[in-house]
């Protein structure tokens, strides 16, 4: 039986997940030959990492796996499990390039202006990431999001801190601050509610719920006099109410009333909360967790909607539709950390956020209810190198085939425009041996004869025919084979043909590839034209540029005067926003001891609004154009704001103080800022580099990966309709997976496509 012939073009996260899933097993194996068609020399997408001539780590930003990424951490698990790795790989287990990152500094702006940050570190949770079967069910995720009140109060003296300066110190008016009290009149449970939770705890008294005793105390009139109480009381309500729904025979969810009982004694927090100082660290995160819990019940549990159907609401109108203060959450910390998460901001203009209520919620409940063992999880070294190197060796004992240095520039249909019939290719090099297996990874030597596989920042150029003509067009404009804007032209074209190179086709190119953004045609033209379901995606789904720095730096944290610890920060100054020590790196960069090697590394990103991204590929001055702009911008923030951070790296000088160039780590020496242009700066303004948003109103124009409108073609990517409708690698995952599905019939499962989205739960 003839295989089934599968094209994947692109070679980023989602394209990469769906040839995993195409060729997993020996059935597949047998089934399927699967071919991925990927431009330039290397994989990953925007998580592809390239090593410099210093063996330095270069990414396209800062890359963080959450706890929630169920599908993601058990891919990468899957594949340590039958990746054939030397002995000698310094990388054995995903354990070995995976490590939780619970600190997580939450930015403020101080009286008077001065940026400061809430020490936030989270929990050590249970359970391990990957190995969730099942979503909670929503009375579990409301207790999870009741249980964030709750910590707020039971940890109010980690809410008297904060970092400024560098240093963790306390400030009056967030120290001193009592308990707020109810007042006097509600300081009981109202009688309705206790009747109401009486009878629901009788119903459940032969079962084993765990909360029982508290919960019948509680009934009982145990006074609920200070926000605390309430606090506890909520979250001893909805957990009585989910255990209770859980255990035995009975109802399948609680009865609607109970959720109102519970949007009560919310709402008595919430207004004993607004007592507290304007700047105080518990009414800021009250201020955004209280209308979010509110929202939660009354539209998911009591009107019963789904995620989607809420996704034409902006994401704050929608807690302001649930009672939260406009003027609070417009300079809310807490939510600000969503959208710098998520980086939702309309066209990357950090003053406009914008992200769709029903994603939104989605994520925020999956962020506080679905995480295992840590929240966040950092990378051992660079993305490339411990997730997608491991990936690419796999696919390639599985049988799939990849050929670098074809970039897609047309896909044409059959007459009746209802099939991909052919897919053009540049071809942009030739080899130099005349072939056409090019071998991307290189050996980088580490302590005790270990090793690990990287890419190279270029092509190995050793393999290239012309290499040397290549350098000197790409060195004109500062481009790269990957770049929208390349200077040197291609040697040849190819063309697939339906029939006798593929029979299907994934279309898994990161969207601002085919978007249209002027006059002139996107690869997928032909697509557009054909169907208008197809054109509404790429023309109502935007692009988010973003910008980011690496930063060697001589001194540690100490000696730059940072003395908490190893942060992942976020919601800092705008619009360098997001900031992390990666230290970690270091040991797989230099060797321990090096004379003169640096002793901490930061990455730091954020959105960047840019017309940039807009610009036809015949305009060759963007690289240049954007990476000035950049660079200027990192330098005029790192002036104005590190010394808040990094109070030993500043200088006095021009009537104020400013950014100490000397910390920074430079191979060639150079003085003053020159020392910022031996960093590595990165203006993400490639349309194949940017994020494409979940604005408010945009989820309905995403299209599913079997609904292209052509029989043969299905999508692949963090675009795609996968229910998780974000910009995430967990999202970008579950796309690959569901193109697999589509095609081979499995996976049948994936964890959390329809959470919140109307199946069970």
């Amino acid at each position: 039986m003839a295989k089934t012939r599968v094209a994947i073009l692109g070679g980023g996260v989602g394209a990469l997940t769906t040839a995993h899933f195409l060729s997993d097993t020996d059935e597949k194996r047998a089934r399927f030959d699967v071919t991925i068609y990927q431009m330039g020399w290397r994989l990953g997408g925007k998580g592809a990492t390239g090593r410099d001539q210093w063996n330095r780590i270069q990414e396209h930003g800062l890359h963080v796996w959450f706890g929630f990424y169920n599908n993601a951490f058990k891919m990468l698990q899957d594949v340590f499990d039958v990746w054939k790795r030397s002995p000698d790989n310094t990388f054995q287990s995903w354990r070995d390039v995976l490590k939780p990152q619970r600190f997580t500094p939450i930015g403020m702006v101080l009286d008077g202006g001065k940026p400061a940050y809430w020490p936030l570190t989270w929990p050590v949770l249970g359970g391990e990431p990957g190995s969730a079967n099942v979503m909670p069910t929503l009375p579990q995720a409301i207790a999870s999001l009741v249980g964030v009140v709750r910590d707020v109060f039971e940890n109010w003296d980690e809410l008297s801190g904060l970092i400024v300066d560098g240093k963790l110190v306390h400030i009056d008016g967030r120290t001193v601050a009592p308990m707020p009290i109810l007042p006097p009149d509600q300081q009981v449970l109202p009688a309705p509610l206790a009747i109401r939770f009486a009878e629901a705890i009788r119903g459940w008294k032969d079962r084993e719920v765990r909360h029982l005793a508290q919960a019948e105390a509680l009934v009982k009139g145990a006074a609920v006099t200070t926000a605390k109480d309430a606090a506890i009381a909520a979250h001893r309500l909805i957990r009585a109410l989910a255990d209770g729904a859980q255990d035995g025979p009975g109802p399948a969810a609680p009865p609607v009333e109970h959720f109102h009982d519970l949007m009560t004694l919310l709402r008595l927090i919430e207004a004993a909360a607004a007592t507290l100082p304007s700047n105080h660290v518990a009414r800021d995160l009250l201020a955004f967790v209280i209308p979010f819990a509110v929202g939660i019940i009354a539209d998911f549990a009591i009107e019963k909607r789904t995620a989607d159907s809420l996704d034409d609401l902006e994401f704050t109108d929608w807690l302001i539709r649930h009672g939260g203060d406009a003027e609070a959450l417009r300079t809310c910390c807490s939510l600000r950390t969503c959208y710098d998460t998520f980086m939702q901001y309309k066209d990357g203009d950090y003053r406009q956020p914008n992200w769709g209520a029903g994603v939104a919620a989605l994520s925020c409940v999956r962020m506080f209810a679905t995480c295992r063992e840590s929240v966040m999880w950092n990378m051992e070294a660079g993305m490339g190198e411990v997730i997608i190197a491991p990936v690419y060796q796999t696919l390639l004992q599985n049988g799939v085939k990849v050929k670098f240095f074809r970039r897609v520039e047309d896909i044409g249909l059959s007459d009746d425009r209802a099939l991909v019939e052919t897919v053009r290719l540049a071809r942009q090099v030739d080899l130099a041996d005349g072939g056409d297996d090019y071998q991307p990874l290189i050996t980088v030597p580490l302590e005790d004869k270990k090793f690990l596989l990287a890419w190279p920042l270029e092509p190995l150029w050793d393999q290239i025919k012309d290499a040397d003509k290549v350098q000197a067009a790409l060195a004109t404009n500062n481009s790269s084979l990957e770049s929208h804007w390349c200077a040197w032209e291609p040697v040849g074209t190819e063309t697939l043909q339906r029939g006798r190179d593929f029979d299907v086709a994934v279309l898994g190119i990161s969207m601002g590839g085919f978007k249209s953004m002027n006059d002139q045609p996107t690869l997928a033209a032909e697509l557009q034209a054909a169907s208008p379901a197809f054109n509404a995606m790429t023309s109502n789904i935007g692009i988010i540029p973003t910008l980011s720095m690496q930063l060697w730096c001589g001194p540690d944290l100490q000696g730059l005067g940072w003395q908490p610890g190893q942060p992942a920060a976020v919601a800092g100054p705008e619009p360098w926003s997001i900031w992390a020590e990666m230290g970690q790196t270091l040991p797989y960069e230099f060797r321990p001891g090096e004379t003169g090697a640096p002793k901490s590394v930061h990455y730091i990103c954020g959105v960047w609004q840019t017309g940039l991204v807009a610009r036809p590929t015949t305009d060759l001055a963007v690289p240049k154009a954007a990476l000035d702009n950049v660079t200027d911008s990192a330098a005029e923030w790192l002036d104005a704001y590190m010394g808040n951070f990094w109070p030993k790296a500043t200088v006095s000088g021009h009537g104020g103080v400013g950014f100490n160039w000397n910390v920074l780590y430079d191979p060639w020496n150079g003085t003053g800022r020159e020392r910022l242009s031996h960093q590595i700066i990165r203006a993400n303004v490639d349309p194949t580099e940017t994020l494409p948003g979940s604005a408010a109103g945009s989820t309905k124009f995403r299209l599913r990966t079997d609904e292209s409108g052509f029989y043969n073609l299905f999508l692949a990517g963090c675009w795609v309709r996968t229910g998780f409708n974000t910009s995430c690698i967990e999202a970008t995952v579950m796309s690959g997976m569901q193109a697999a599905r589509a095609i081979s019939g499995t996976p049948l499962f994936i964890s959390g496509e329809n959470f919140l989205n109307g199946a069970p739960l």
